[in-house]
């Protein structure tokens, strides 16, 4: 086989495991929905920026699908992941059985963890994940081409783009990471300078681009614009927010102290709702969220909240990080009236039958019971290989090292959508399946070393 002929067939390969990966979007009919997913494409629309969502998502709905189609995009998430997936591995099998073990990886991730269900949804979730195996891949590989950095550097800051999360995160990220390898002496991440750079030069790129974007609008160069908002929701959804009402009304000016004895209990009855104190503010999002802005100073600065608010992000943290059931939202039907509807009436008119017709639109006919039970079983059996691998101390430095990347993404995705959004587990599950791939990656360099890459 020639260059020009395996270049094809690697095309055709991965095109092949892509589908694969979104293989729930294919028997769907159409890419799955989620009550946001009408946001994102009308935001691919008028591209200014929003109150709630990220500037990334709506961009790449536009150049892939040419608001036109939503089809590219979710193909693309499953080339990308395979790709990703594929360049992970590569350092720890034998050449000659690459293939064979990448495509056994990705149908039983596809089929027994959580990817396939957010690679399939039109909704920025599934780049989370994107974002830390892109990292991975950095860590892992040695001597990559300039071409492939150039690859990950560009993946990584689209996916920075995509959600309001994702900045913070590869913040916390890199920090994290920088520590540890000077603490390591260099030994745990064993990572160049010009890796360095490809890990460094995305995240300042896109901390550069989102507030700039905001400011062109007449915003301000700020990365959110609903920041105040967001966390005095989940201060109600944690309970504090009444104890501070009750202390501050008298010299606080607020709406919410009207309602203070019949606050909502959870955020979406502070932001969503008809009738919640962010959708009938005077001034709207950006009214509530200048109103709500003491509110928030003071729980991160007087001593007193501070407190209070320590100990219920711990609290939050902890509970997202056990948010593990798949299929948030995909249960629903979102026909007529709904907000994916709209869009797809006026934008994606030439799919807007094939939409109404899907599985998902038929109501609770997908089959999220039978693959929420595979999910919580492979999670089980990959605790345990995960497990017993660590108590052995059989991981070696690279497995070491991805064990740590992947535990710290779980841990401080949780604590910045536990604490800055709200429990919920669409926001957690999003890295879920980086438990089962890891423990793909155990068994595939220790229980079964036949096929590591010592055979070369």
């Amino acid at each position: 086989m020639n260059k020009v002929q395996h270049r094809i067939f690697k095309a055709f390969y991965f095109l092949i495991t892509s589908f694969v990966l979104v293989a729930p979007a294919l028997y769907n009919r159409y890419p799955l929905m989620y009550f946001d997913s009408g946001a994102y494409m009308e935001m691919a629309l008028n591209f200014e920026p929003s109150f709630h969502r990220a500037l990334g998502y709506p961009l790449l709905i536009r150049l892939t699908g040419l608001l036109v189609t939503n089809w590219p995009l979710i193909i693309i998430q499953g080339l990308v992941l395979s790709i990703l997936i594929y360049k992970i591995i590569q350092p720890i099998v034998a050449k000659s059985k690459l293939n064979w073990i990448h495509f056994a990886s990705v149908v039983i991730l596809s089929f027994s963890s959580a990817i396939s269900w957010y690679a399939a949804q039109l909704m920025p979730d599934i780049w989370t994940l994107i974002l830390v195996l892109a990292v991975a891949g950095l860590i892992i590989n040695r001597g990559l081409s300039s071409s492939w950095l150039w690859f990950y550097g560009i993946l990584q800051f689209f996916a920075l783009l995509t959600h309001l999360s994702h900045i913070p995160l590869m913040f916390l990220l890199l920090i994290s990471i920088g520590a540890l390898w000077l603490i390591s002496n260099k030994q745990l991440f064993r990572i160049s300078k010009k890796y360095w750079i490809a890990l460094i030069t995305p995240f300042l790129l896109a901390a550069i681009t989102v507030p700039s974007f905001n400011s062109s609008f007449g915003y301000g160069f700020r990365f959110s614009l609903a920041s105040n908002a967001f966390i005095t929701a989940n201060l109600g959804e944690m309970g504090v927010l009444k104890m501070y009402l009750d202390e501050n009304c008298d010299q606080l000016n607020s709406g919410l102290c009207d309602i203070k004895d019949e606050l909502p209990l959870e955020t979406s009855g502070y932001l969503w709702d008809s009738d919640s104190p962010v959708q009938t503010h005077p001034e709207g999002w950006a009214g509530a969220n200048e109103e709500y802005a003491v509110i928030v100073k003071d729980f991160m600065s007087k001593p007193r909240y501070m407190k209070w608010f320590v100990f219920s992000a711990i609290k939050a943290t902890v509970k997202q990080m056990f948010q593990i059931e798949i299929g948030s939202g995909l249960q629903y039907a979102y026909g007529e009236g709904s907000s994916p509807y709209w869009p797809m009436k006026s934008h994606f008119k030439q799919e807007l039958n094939e939409y109404l017709v899907s599985v998902q639109n038929k109501g609770d006919k997908l089959p999220l019971d039978f693959f929420r039970i595979v999910n919580y079983l492979s999670l089980v059996l990959s605790i345990l290989i995960i497990g017993w691998a660590v108590l052995q101390r059989k991981l070696s430095t690279e497995l070491a090292a991805l064990l740590v990347l992947f535990l710290l993404a779980y841990i401080l995705n949780a604590s910045i959508t536990g604490v800055l959004a709200n429990v919920y587990e669409r926001l957690q599950v999003r890295l879920l399946p980086l438990i089962q791939f890891f423990a793909i990656l155990v068994f595939i360099k220790l229980v079964r070393p036949k096929i590591s890459a010592t055979e070369r």
